[in-house]
């Protein structure tokens, strides 16, 4: 473990109890995909307005979330024109950011192009894996890539399990199972460490502006 953050999962699921109604973490998710976050969200196009020219001069489009939940603050009553899918959006994409941001600078820190997110917080959470994907390639100007693994919310018990075991490297680990399974007792060949390659953004202007249930939703990066 090279760093960490308090704002992840659990702290996305606290807030939503709070904020909605919903009370199963699959559902926040499906509520979120109808949710706007441009009405809780301070958009770049609100402070700087949509003239093409002076947002190509910032590097900035207007559709870029400048302040999450910025755009409450002037509102006599925050809550007037919002609707729990609006919160759900704009939470979960402020979370995520978050995550992504942590990531992002502990990848430049320790010089590594790859980027891999696991925990339950990703577990059928297309949203998030795809803010996650365009938010690495746009801070890194297409230098890093975000990956997901496909079976992400048991990968820091894998990693406990291992530790336990002696291993403490990745090359190790890989090793030793590798040699497992060319043992003639093993008829199976399972891919522990596979990934899939990461997801473009989405088509909406919303998504782009862009760790629970009774599981540990954290969702934790690893520099590799």
């Amino acid at each position: 473990r090279i760093s960490g953050s308090t704002i992840g999962g659990g702290t996305y699921w606290g807030l939503i109890r709070l904020l909605t109604s919903v009370e199963n973490f699959s559902n926040v998710i499906e509520l979120a995909e109808k949710g706007d976050p441009s009405k809780v969200d301070m958009m770049v196009g609100d402070i700087y307005g949509s003239n093409p020219e002076a947002l190509e001069k910032l590097g900035l489009r207007e559709d870029l979330v400048a302040s999450s939940f910025g755009k409450l603050v002037a509102k006599e009553d925050p809550a007037e024109g919002l609707k729990e899918e609006d919160l759900a959006r704009a939470l979960l994409l402020m979370v995520t950011n978050n995550i992504g941001q942590v990531a992002y600078l502990n990848a430049q820190l320790h010089q590594t192009s790859r980027i891999y997110f696991v925990g339950n917080f990703l577990r059928q959470n297309k949203l998030s894996q795809r803010r996650l994907s365009f938010a690495i390639d746009f801070w890194s100007k297409g230098k890093m890539e975000a990956l997901f693994l496909e079976h992400e919310g048991y990968f820091g018990a894998l990693g406990a399990f291992l530790m336990s075991q002696g291993f403490s490297s990745y090359p190790a680990q890989l090793h030793h199972i590798q040699q497992q399974n060319q043992h003639p007792h093993h008829r199976h060949n399972p891919r522990p460490f596979s990934s899939q390659h990461s997801m473009p953004p989405e088509s909406t202007s919303h998504d782009e502006n862009d760790s629970s249930d009774g599981d540990n939703q954290e969702a934790s990066a690893i520099a590799a």
